[in-house]
């Protein structure tokens, strides 16, 4: 009997230790997880990406959409930098960050700092949980400050107006950037984050955010003969033909001219040669990890703050539009029991992104959090899956376009303007949104899709994902 009671007696001791050592049963289990092989998660982030050029990236390809899930149908809740990027890292609509502009009074650092949004962020979560984190490269727009917000254990951040990118935080220390080389040099960071780990070998996370294909596209010599010849895509979008269906802004735009279209394809081959710089960043850090034995023990994620437009529906180069060029960019993760080279076109958001990294790192989101963890769909392509809608908006300031809101559904858009003019396409028919037909859709039919609209602008939370599964189509009464 004494032999048992001095074992169960060191048992529990042994226990006790590892709990003081350990600062609480939380981070206990969490270093027990670490010790089991707790994954690394690594998430590129580009600027303003026109949806089918990360077909031009090979090291993505051959990395990450070979060796992982394309959501094809990922909806922008808003298609503009500063507010996709406080959605991206709350998880939340913009209606609940508050930010609707890159500057204030709409948006910017400022805004999301002097609420304390940026208190709580998958930083703080996957922080607070044990991983070692890095950002890398652009923050929020005109974010300018010495402050290291909470959750981040490496910090180079672009710190100055608009994009940032003509200085850097360093760790607490400002000092001048050139536009030319930011890019390289979020790309060097952020691979010295993942190769020294020597002293410090628990799980990261690493966000690396890269200017591409932002203007000016700033690129390397190196690529500066790549795709020669190549011109935007000539969809039956670009330079449509007929817009009389679209809203009065687009009515009022001529055709492009000659001269404006070769301008948009030179943007559009410089925009390819700075995309460059990101994808060798996807293959040096494979080559890191895999080095490492690591590689199949991370997940990666790739999205781009918003989508753009060049020359779609008359439109110049830009974003802010309610068409699939600017608010459907596909989302792509790969890691560890995850399915593999395959195309899922059930419907997520930028929205889902921090509650899906989140998972990754067996972290908890908070209770605020309106999206969803994508992590199933990606384990499996049988896991039920509600959500039949999401709202993406742009709200009104002193530059066009007018307000917005779009209700996107998996095979639909649903869009009423300011001005009270409506759009309607049918995307499986009609994916270059070619024929605007709202009249097709039954009056009660657009009503119910109306209250959709209203009840996500006004959701929070569970709210949100509720009203969010709700039944496409109004339910037919009963006879």
């Amino acid at each position: 009997m004494a032999a048992v009671y001095k074992s169960t007696l060191a048992f529990v001791l042994s226990l006790l230790v590892g709990v003081v050592l350990a600062g609480g049963l939380g981070i206990t289990e969490g270093l027990g997880r670490q010790a089991a092989g707790r994954p690394n998660i690594v998430f590129v982030l580009t600027d303003d990406q026109m949806p089918g050029t990360e077909n031009r990236m090979p090291a993505l390809q051959n990395n990450l959409v070979a060796g992982g899930a394309k959501f094809s149908n990922t909806v922008s809740t808003y298609p503009l930098c500063c507010p996709g990027r406080a959605t991206i890292q709350r998880g939340q609509y913009p209606h609940n960050t508050k930010i609707y502009g890159n500057s204030e009074p709409q948006g910017g650092w400022e805004k999301f700092q002097r609420p304390g949004l940026h208190r709580s962020t998958m930083a703080t979560w996957l922080h607070g949980d044990g991983y070692k984190t890095g950002l890398f490269g652009k923050y929020m727009n005109n974010y300018r400050d010495r402050l290291i917000p909470p959750g981040w254990d490496r910090w180079y951040a672009w710190n100055g107006v608009d994009e940032g990118w003509t200085s850097v935080n360093d760790q607490g220390n400002v000092k001048d950037l050139d536009r030319q080389q930011a890019d390289v040099l979020v790309a060097n960071n952020a691979a010295a984050f993942l190769e020294n780990r020597v002293q410090d070998p628990g799980p990261l996370f690493a966000f690396v955010n890269f200017g591409a294909m932002h203007q000016p596209f700033p690129y390397s010599s190196e690529d500066a003969k790549k795709f020669k010849g190549a011109n935007v895509p000539r969809t039956p979008a670009f330079n449509e033909a007929d817009v009389s269906d679209k809203n009065a802004e687009i009515r009022r735009q001529g055709r492009l001219t000659q001269g404006e279209i070769s301008t948009l394809d030179s943007d559009y081959r410089q925009s390819l040669r700075s995309l460059q710089r990101v994808d060798r960043f996807i293959g040096q850090a494979s080559e890191i990890l895999r080095r490492k034995g690591e590689m199949d023990n991370t997940y990666f994620v790739f999205y781009t703050d918003n989508g753009a437009h060049f020359g779609q529906h008359r439109l110049p180069h830009g974003k802010l539009q309610p068409y699939e060029e600017d608010i459907n960019f596909p989302l792509i993760v790969r890691g560890p029991g995850l399915r593999k080279g395959v195309v899922d076109s059930r419907l997520v958001g930028n929205h889902d992104i921090a509650p899906t990294i989140a998972d990754m790192g067996n972290a908890g989101a908070p209770g605020f959090v309106d999206g969803r963890s994508v992590l199933p769909l990606a384990q499996s392509g049988t896991t039920p899956w509600q959500r039949t809608a999401i709202l993406s908006i742009r709200e009104p300031d002193l530059n066009p376009p007018p307000r917005w809101e779009t209700l996107r559904m998996r095979d639909e858009k649903y869009i009423r303007f300011q001005n009270g003019e409506k759009e309607y396409y049918d995307l499986t028919a009609d994916p270059y949104e070619l024929r605007s037909d709202p009249g097709s859709v039954d009056p009660g039919t657009r009503a119910y899709w109306e209250g959709r609209m209203d009840d996500l602008r006004a959701c929070g939370g569970a709210e949100c994902r509720t009203a969010e599964d709700a039944p496409k189509l109004p339910e037919q009464p009963s006879r």
